[in-house]
C-alpha cells in the first residue's frame, strides 16, 4: 500500500498533537516540517525524528524541494490562503487546521484554488471526533431521545486575563491572538458550532451578543450565540474571561463543556464536574458512565486529533469525501461569521442557503 508523504506547515502548540497523531496512522509520513522561526520547527523535528535537512523557515522553499502527496497546514488563520493556494498550485492535496480562514472571500478562493487543481481540500475539525460527541450522534441517529428541540453548550474560564502565576494563559499559548479583531467566537466557538450542525444539521439562522472585556486583547472574550437548527433551538453560551478560583479551574475537565440535548423522549447530557460523566435520561431507561473512556483528558484530547487525521487519510486513500471537506465547512464558517454580523448590528441574521 502506498505511503502518503506530507509536510506539516505551522509548529507551534497544536503541532505536537497533530504529529503525535501522523504517527499513529500507518500510511502516512511527516517528511517535512515548515515554521516562521525556524527553532521552533527544529525541536518538532527532533522529537519526531524528521532529518533536520527537511527543517524550513520558507514554506516556498519546501514546496520546491520535497516530494509531497499532502501539506497539513497549521499556522495562523490570516496566512491559511496562501499556503493553502501554492499548495494546490504543486498539486498537492490539503489539510488545513481551523478556522480555515478569517472571512468567507478567503475561503471561497482557497476552494476555487483546489478544485481547480483536482486536490482535497478539508478541514481539521478535531471536535466533532471527540468520543463523546460521536456517542451522542450514534444515539440520536436511533432516535433514543426522540425529536431534538434544544441543546445547550456551556463553558466559562479564564483565558483572557492574567492568573496568580503570571500572563493571560492565551497570551502564552497563542500570542498572535492578541492582535485578532474577532478572538472567541472564530478561534473557539467555530468548534462548538460545527459540532452543532454535526449533531443537528445546517443552522438557519443566528442572534448573538459578544462583548471584549481583557485590555490584553482586541477581540471579545465572551460570547452568547442563539442557533436554529432545524427544529431545535442551540445555545452556546462560552466566556474566556470568568475569573474565580484558579485551583479549582486547574482540578476541573477544562476541556470539556456542559453540554445537554433535550428531546421527546428524554435528555443527553455530558457532565464535566465534578466526575466528567456521560449520561441519558428517557422514560425507559438512565444510564451514565465517564466520559473519557481512554482513561484521560489528555489521551483523549489526543485521540479526536488522531481520529480527525485518520479519517482525513482513509477518505484520501479511498477517494472518498471527508466529513469536513471544505465544501461543507463553509457552512460553519458561515454561520460564525454570520454570528458577528449579528452582535454588530444586534439583529437576527438568516443564513443564505
Amino acid at each position: 500500500m502506498k505511503t502518503f508523504r506530507a509536510a506539516l506547515l505551522g509548529c507551534g502548540r497544536v503541532s505536537e498533537f497533530q504529529l503525535q497523531a501522523w504517527s499513529k496512522i500507518d500510511g502516512v509520513q511527516i517528511v517535512a516540517l515548515y515554521n516562521r522561526t525556524a527553532e521552533k520547527a527544529r525541536q518538532r523535528a527532533l522529537e519526531f525524528g524528521i532529518p533536520l535537512e527537511h527543517v524550513y523557515a520558507d514554506y516556498t522553499e519546501l514546496l520546491s524541494n520535497e516530494i509531497l502527496d499532502f501539506v497539513d497546514v497549521a499556522t495562523a488563520p490570516q496566512a491559511h490562503r496562501e499556503q493553502v493556494e501554492a499548495a494546490a498550485a504543486c498539486g498537492l492535496h490539503v489539510l488545513c487546521q481551523k478556522p480555515a480562514a478569517s472571512n468567507l472571500d478567503d475561503m471561497r478562493l482557497m476552494m476555487s484554488a483546489c478544485d481547480k487543481a483536482g486536490v482535497l481540500f478539508s478541514i481539521n475539525e478535531n471536535w466533532r471526533w471527540r468520543s463523546w460527541y460521536r456517542e451522542v450522534k450514534a444515539l440520536l441517529d436511533r432516535g433514543v431521545i426522540g425529536m431534538p428541540r434544544f441543546m445547550r453548550f456551556t463553558s466559562r474560564r479564564n483565558m483572557t486575563w492574567p492568573t496568580l502565576g503570571g500572563a493571560p494563559p492565551l497570551l502564552v499559548k497563542q500570542p498572535y491572538t492578541a492582535e485578532m479583531d474577532q478572538l472567541l467566537v472564530l478561534e473557539w466557538g467555530t468548534h462548538l458550532i460545527d459540532v452543532s450542525r454535526y449533531l443537528l444539521g445546517d443552522i438557519q439562522h443566528v442572534y448573538a451578543r459578544m462583548a471584549n472585556t481583557s485590555p490584553y486583547f482586541k477581540g471579545e472574550d465572551r460570547a452568547v450565540l442563539v442557533l436554529e437548527l432545524s427544529g431545535a433551538t442551540g445555545l452556546v453560551d462560552i466566556s474566556w474571561a470568568t475569573v474565580g478560583d484558579e485551583a479549582a479551574e486547574q482540578r476541573s475537565n477544562t476541556m470539556l463543556e456542559h453540554f445537554v440535548i433535550e428531546g421527546d423522549e428524554g435528555v443527553i447530557e455530558v457532565l464535566p464536574e465534578p466526575e466528567a460523566l456521560f449520561r441519558l435520561s428517557t422514560r425507559r431507561e438512565s444510564w451514565e458512565h465517564p466520559v473519557y473512556n481512554t482513561g484521560s483528558l489528555q489521551e483523549a484530547y489526543q485521540a479526536s486529533y488522531t481520529a480527525a487525521q485518520r479519517h482525513f487519510y482513509e477518505c484520501l486513500r479511498d477517494g472518498l469525501q471527508p466529513e469536513t471537506i471544505a465544501s461543507d465547512n463553509i457552512k460553519t464558517l458561515q454561520a460564525v461569521h454570520s454570528a458577528y454580523q449579528s452582535a454588530a448590528s444586534g439583529q437576527v441574521v438568516y443564513l443564505e442557503s
